[in-house]
């Protein structure tokens, strides 16, 4: 109706059901992906011709594409282009969109040797790495330690398709990226994804379609994943605990429940490392089904160096997670040394009173008619004896202790000569530079030189008598 005023249009995000967005990788477009917006089967030859059209401008590029939900007729519209059974999915996409496992990646049917192969990543990052990126302002803080892994969660679902699976070009593999319609998710595929895909050195060479998949998982792996800036976030929060607690700057019971939930939130991310390291350990594997030629393909040296990594940090989350628990032993510690110092302080109490308590209990029977003026009498010099005895004793302990236990007696200082030097441990036949001892074949030699000298000295003595008898 010409009446009706035109609503806005709406971002993607705020589409909901009735919509999905579908971004297809291309060099001829200034952001690196054409868009179109299907809504139901009969979108099928639009997304049909896009197909078409990048597949014959870049030809040799993979086909990568993009897309922020799911509905039941989104099967039809990419059957249109792609030949494939997508009896999983559905359940792909239901994994992305709601469930809390994390799957390996693994193939999806049962067509031999060009199955689909999914995987459903859950990428981890520093909230503020995202949140900067689209230029929002970031979660907010937790007090009880780190933000929740919801907040550096980014999850994608990828099917890789491989070669043979395009309808314009079977020789073009094939790949495709469910995301959640959330404008994180949305900033992360329109603005970072394909630009970073392209900048690959990798992107066009030609290779195997397991290589396909392995090449896909790493690079949105090292795209969405910072294992370092995770690692220096918590580091940021052990300091934090560090100060509160070398500060006391909060009550021990909020510093203890702190610290657990860190070591909580430390098992959890380590869970996230284990399921990182066991894909990649998983996708190594095929590098043998791959040709001899292929296995040359840096790709595989990446994925060590990945493997690598994730090792290194599992053992930097090991180390981070013993020094929170060490600060939790610190928290008890000091605990029971200020319990430790609180009942000493009682006894002390209990020490300078409990004589006069006694004398004022044994002047209370009422049997017993002493006159008062003798517990001040008695209740002066028991006091002071008290006093005495309380300032006293504990020196007294401390020099006899001394004196049965003399630790400087026991102070054992290493002696000169009394511990073993390098040279000494080298076989005999060895120099040492500075070394006073003399090699086997050194002493030798310098046997030899001895021997000459002698000689030599013998003859100039001989010549001396010799001419000395010539002259008389």
């Amino acid at each position: 109706m010409a009446g009706r005023r035109r609503q806005p249009r709406r971002k993607s995000w705020e589409l909901g059901d009735s919509a999905i967005h579908i971004r297809i990788m291309s060099r001829r477009s200034p952001r690196r992906f054409h868009e179109i917006s299907v809504s139901g089967p009969r979108d099928a030859p639009r997304f049909a011709r896009l197909v078409q059209d990048q597949v014959r401008a870049s030809p040799r590029d993979p086909l990568v594409i993009s897309i922020n939900g799911y509905q039941p007729w989104l099967e039809e519209i990419l059957s249109s282009c792609i030949e494939d059974y997508w009896s999983a999915i559905s359940d792909l996409d239901r994994e992305v969109q709601y469930a809390g496992t994390m799957q390996f990646p693994e193939k999806a049917s049962k067509r031999g040797q060009d199955v689909p192969w999914t995987f459903v990543l859950d990428h981890l990052n520093v909230p503020q790495v995202y949140y900067w990126s689209v230029g929002m302002e970031p979660p907010s803080r937790e007090d009880a330690g780190l933000s929740g892994l919801s907040h550096y969660r980014f999850r994608i679902g990828a099917w890789e398709c491989g070669r043979s699976a395009c309808k314009f070009d079977r020789e073009v593999p094939v790949a495709i990226i469910f995301t959640k319609p959330t404008p994180v998710s949305e900033h992360v595929v329109t603005e970072l994804m394909f630009g970073f895909l392209y900048r690959d050195g990798d992107f066009e060479q030609p290779r195997e379609d397991e290589e396909g998949v392995c090449w896909l998982f790493s690079r949105l792996y090292w795209l969405l994943t910072d294992w370092q800036n995770i690692i220096s976030e918590l580091v940021t929060r052990l300091d934090v605990a560090e100060a509160n607690s070398h500060g006391r700057h909060l009550p021990v019971k909020t510093r203890t429940r702190l610290l657990h939930h860190e070591v909580d939130r430390l098992y959890e991310l380590k869970e996230y490392l284990h399921f990182h390291n066991r894909a990649f350990k998983k996708l190594q594997k095929l590098k043998d089904n791959v040709p001899q030629r292929e296995q040359k393909d840096p790709l595989w040296g990446d994925m060590d160096d990945a493997v690598e990594d994730l090792e290194q940090y599992d053992s930097t989350l090991d180390g981070l997670k013993d020094r929170f628990n060490n600060l939790i032993e610190l928290e008890f510690n000091i605990q029971n040394a200020v319990q430790s110092d609180n009942s000493q302080f009682l006894s002390v109490v209990a020490s300078l009173f409990l004589p006069v308590s006694f004398l004022a209990s044994l002047f209370g029977i009422t049997t017993v008619t002493w006159p008062p003026i003798w517990y001040l009498y008695l209740a002066i010099p028991i006091m002071v004896a008290s006093i005495a005895f309380t300032l006293v004793f504990p020196w007294s302990v401390h020099r006899v202790q001394r004196w049965l236990y003399p630790v400087e007696a026991q102070r054992v200082e290493l002696q000169r000569e009394s511990f073993t030097m390098l040279g000494n441990e080298l076989p005999d036949s060895v120099d040492v530079p500075g070394g006073n001892r003399v090699s086997k074949v050194k002493g030798r030699s310098l046997r030899v030189a001895g021997m000459d000298g002698m000689r030599e000295k013998e003859r100039e003595r001989s010549r001396l008598r010799s001419e000395k008898s010539s002259d008389d």
